[in-house]
């Protein structure tokens, strides 16, 4: 029983728990029927710095959201890891805030906060009592605008091992998790802002100094890279003039220019061998497709699902029903630059199909999918499914500011939610079958064989890449 539950947690962190290949969105904004709107305020000040404001009444709190639209892909080879850095060293006190008092100030009034780092973006995020909001303000304009001052050698060399224990923690001596940066480095060519995870290189870390650091921040942190969104029991005129007093006098950064997406290419398959410290070999298919808010995105988003979500999913019933896996799941996360569809199944101890028989399973099930029409039923589950995930996803204060940050960061528009309800309601069969023609049908993958360590023959195939 104890190990039952130890491979459900294992489960869930294979399928889900890697940020890295996790959907760009904070809060899925993908609907099916009947049209979600938020009402909000969209004003820009002086120095670029985009607010959003959203009035919601229905309890006596306040949620504020700073996004700055700088990821990982925003580094460069060798320096990688420095906007996750900064998750670390945006809570480590300002000109103004000692150490460790952005912490202490927002929980002794009886708020939450967070951060969180991807590909992308970078985002700060409080909620607070309503009559809290204006300290959360001077707190995030202080860190914008006089951070550096407080960045100093012995704080970078603290946050650096606290950075380089996580990775320990977290990628090198978490079981499957090194797999995300092993594909990574396999589907993208050298230089390719996707090459690396999020949380960086050990080595890259080590050979940079504080300078690096503040170069970094002095490129990507200015108001004119950053939305501020807040939502909640707020008086939108005393909140304006808050932002102006805090923030207005800010300086803007260096103009920032928009990546042009790169999804991956592959001309052939790649086979990979992750020796590990597991005991049940897992393999992973993965292939390029498209970026986010693509035209074909949803219709692979309804692939991915038809697949491999659920009970009801044909990755369930063939593969994980049989007993031939303990999970098996299809997924379609999108970033801002490129899509990775990705099929991933976990051997079964019980089963005795090995890695290279489950991989041809695989194969069979996507070589038999266009001869094995789902009904219109699966089809209306899947939007269901969507439309579910939409509402519960802004139920909250904190998921509608998400929503909308999200929105503006990455798109220009926060209220992109209606058109997300049309986009996915009118995927039909037949965008379906084209999108599996177009991407996944006969062509070429990553293919990554997760096995034990010593154990390299139970690997899908011999490994084409080193």
């Amino acid at each position: 029983m104890l190990f039952r539950f130890i491979l459900l947690g294992l489960i869930a962190h294979l399928l889900y728990g890697c940020s890295q290949t996790s959907d760009l969105s904070p809060a899925n904004t993908k609907s099916v029927a009947q049209p979600v709107a938020i009402a909000y305020e969209k004003y820009q000040l002086k120095n670029g710095l985009t607010v959003i404001l959203h009035e919601d009444h229905s309890d006596p709190l306040v949620h504020v959201d700073v996004t700055y639209h700088v990821g990982s892909a925003r580094e460069e080879p060798g320096k990688t890891g420095f906007a996750h850095f900064y998750e670390h060293m945006m809570f480590q006190g300002s000109a103004n805030v000692a150490d460790e008092q952005h912490f202490k100030l927002i929980t002794d009034a009886g708020g939450t906060l967070n951060g969180s780092t991807n590909r992308d973006r970078t985002n700060y995020y409080q909620t607070v009592p309503a009559n809290q909001l204006e300290k959360v303000l001077w707190l995030e304009s202080d860190r914008m605008g006089f951070l550096l001052p407080a960045v100093t050698q012995e704080k970078f060399e603290i946050q650096r091992e606290t950075v380089k224990n996580e990775r320990a923690e977290r990628i090198d001596n978490q079981p499957y998790a090194r797999r995300h940066e092993r594909i990574g480095e396999v589907l993208y060519p050298d230089g390719h802002p996707y090459s690396w995870l999020t949380i960086g290189y050990t080595e890259d870390l080590d050979r940079v100094d504080v300078d690096d650091l503040k170069a970094f921040f002095k490129r990507w942190y200015g108001p004119n890279n950053a939305v501020l969104s807040i939502g909640g029991d707020i008086n939108v005129a005393q909140t304006k003039a808050w932002i102006e007093k805090y923030f207005g006098e800010l300086p803007a950064g260096p103009d920032v220019k928009a990546q042009s997406p790169a999804p991956a290419s592959l001309s052939e398959n790649k086979f990979i061998t992750m020796q590990d410290n597991v005991h049940l070999p897992l393999v992973q298919i993965v292939f390029p497709t498209v970026y986010a808010r693509h035209e074909d995105e949803a219709a692979l988003d309804v692939l991915a699902s038809i697949l491999g979500s659920g009970k009801t999913s044909v990755f369930y019933e063939q593969l994980v029903k049989t007993g031939k896996v303990v999970q098996a799941g299809v997924s379609h996360p999108c970033s801002e630059l490129a899509c990775e569809f990705n099929l991933v199944a976990l051997v079964s101890p019980e089963s005795e199909h090995s890695l290279a028989m489950i991989y041809s399973e695989m194969e069979t099930i996507l070589a038999d999918f266009e001869s094995r029409p789902f009904d219109d039923d699966a089809l209306a589950r899947v939007k269901a499914n969507i439309k579910a995930s939409t509402i519960y996803g802004l139920q909250s204060v904190s998921g509608k500011v998400s929503t909308l940050a999200y929105n503006e960061t990455f798109f220009g528009k926060p209220d992109l939610m209606n058109e997300d309800v049309k986009r996915y309601s009118e995927v039909t069969k037949e965008d379906v079958y084209r999108v599996f023609d177009r991407y996944i049908k006969g062509r070429a993958a990553v293919v990554l064989s997760v096995v034990p360590k010593g154990e390299t023959d139970l690997a899908v195939k011999p490994a084409t890449v080193m």
